[in-house]
């Protein structure tokens, strides 16, 4: 016995590739959130290297600055600038501040350093970067990566010193070292990091709850249907039943399909809905058409009646009514027989339906026929009884099996908005037409057949 694999149903699989790009979509916007904080953590940790730099260089006399030296030591002035720099040093988390000297074109050199341990010599060149050229023409910078001299690796702090004058007189320099800088940075990442991951875990878990509890729904969801299918076919069967017509054979298996798969209930539902407007038309045509002749039935000319008087009652109406009666019906169903007398009710039809078409022409009953016209026009009525004469007559060269002449007995009336207020004031002048005519063809008959008799005797 062969194994059978199931083969994951469409709902199964719109539920994978929803926590797919779930995760996804979070798994990206992790790695942007700690892209961006990570740029964030290194503009923080910039702008605090800046606030020190920038309050130590505000806390010292610019004048004073400019024209101090080693010569000065002891001095008031000398003391006040070393016990500036020496406070931050001692209660800021730095590992160096000292001033610098701009001594043109790029060169720069040590002044007062209060390290006590290994401090700069006065004099002595320091290595210019592009944050320390920067801050020599009066704009506070931060050195984008570490430089390294004798004291080791640091990233370092730039802020102007301006004299009175409002010149540059000199440069207060911060380093911090880049282990410091990196372990500051990566503990903030790693921070950063955890966040993101927890959050995506935590939002892949309820993306999970969420589809589980999807999937259930979805699938109670497509029982319900699935019962409702079954409920529609029972309903179809009996309507097909009651028209008497077979379905149209749409080619899906309606008896097969997997409760949990959206496509397969789909095409159920589908294959119903064909089936379904299938019927509803057969039993459209089966309650408004005539079968004997394909043309409309008096349920339908009832119908039609009624839209016409709110029409007309409206005043949005516009169209005529001609009456038609075969003439000698019960003489063809005595001598031939009815179903002779079917065909030329047929034949009657056919010629009716060339000139007005099919969905204008009722049949009331027996041989009468009404055709509702869309003019008001009377050269286009008599235009149309010349068209229905003509084909009438074409009709009658043809052999017939009922062996009598196809005649029609005719009578028509045109709409009148001024006098005409519900559709029967229309429909009883084209009768009274009709009945003319009528009689009219009746004492010809007569006529004819006493003189038939007379020649006879």
């Amino acid at each position: 016995m062969k194994n059978r694999t199931r083969k994951l149903s469409t709902t199964t699989r719109y539920l994978l590739l929803l926590a797919a790009f779930s995760i996804l979509a979070n798994t990206i916007l992790g790695i942007l959130l700690t892209r961006q904080s990570n740029a964030a953590i290194k503009s923080l940790m910039r702008s605090r290297m800046l606030d020190i730099s920038n309050t130590a260089a505000d806390m010292l006399d610019g004048d004073i600055l400019r024209d101090i030296s080693p010569a000065d030591e002891g001095t008031a002035e000398y003391r006040s600038v070393m016990e500036t720099l020496r406070s931050f040093q001692d209660n800021i988390g730095l590992s160096y501040i000292y001033c610098i000297r701009d001594e043109g074109i790029g060169n720069f050199t040590f002044g007062l350093d209060p390290a006590l341990e290994n401090p700069a010599e006065f004099g002595a060149p320091v290595e210019c970067t592009d944050a320390l050229y920067q801050a020599s023409r009066g704009t506070s910078a931060v050195d984008e990566v570490p430089h390294v001299d004798d004291w080791g690796a640091f990233y370092s702090a730039y802020s102007p010193v301006f004299d009175s004058s409002g010149k540059v007189a000199g440069i207060v320099g911060v380093d911090f070292t880049r282990e410091w800088y990196d372990e500051q940075s990566g503990a903030m990442l790693r921070t950063t990091v955890l966040t993101c991951a927890a959050s995506l875990v935590v939002g892949v878990a309820v993306a999970l709850v969420l589809i589980d509890r999807s999937r259930k729904r979805v699938h109670t969801v497509n029982e319900q249907l699935g019962e409702l299918s079954v409920s529609m076919e029972a309903l179809m069967l009996e309507v097909r039943n009651l028209a008497g017509v077979d379905a149209p054979g749409s080619g899906v298996e309606m008896e097969q399909y997997d409760i949990d798969d959206l496509e397969s209930l789909t095409q159920r539902l589908a294959a119903m809905k064909a089936d379904l407007n299938y019927q509803i038309g057969k039993v459209h045509e089966q309650a408004y058409y005539d079968p004997a002749t394909g043309v409309m039935n008096k349920e339908c000319y009832l119908s039609t009646q009624k839209v016409m008087d709110d029409m007309v009652r409206e005043g949005l109406a516009e169209f005529s009514i001609l009456i038609f009666n075969l003439n000698e019906l019960i003489e063809i169903n005595i001598a031939c027989g009815h179903a002779y007398g079917d065909m030329a009710v047929k034949d009657t039809a056919d010629v009716l339906s060339s000139v007005f078409g099919r969905d204008r022409v009722f049949r009331i009953g027996g041989g009468e026929f009404i055709v509702i016209a869309e003019t008001t026009s009377k050269s286009d009525m008599q235009s149309a009884l010349s068209s229905v004469e003509l084909r009438v007559a074409k009709e009658n060269v043809k052999e017939k099996p009922y062996k009598l002449h196809l005649s029609l007995s005719m009578g028509y009336a045109v709409l009148d908005p001024e006098t005409d207020h519900e559709y029967m004031d229309v429909f009883r002048r084209a009768e009274s037409m009709r009945n003319e005519d009528v009689a009219a063809y009746a004492a010809k008959h007569d006529g004819e057949s006493a003189r038939k008799d007379g020649n006879d005797e």
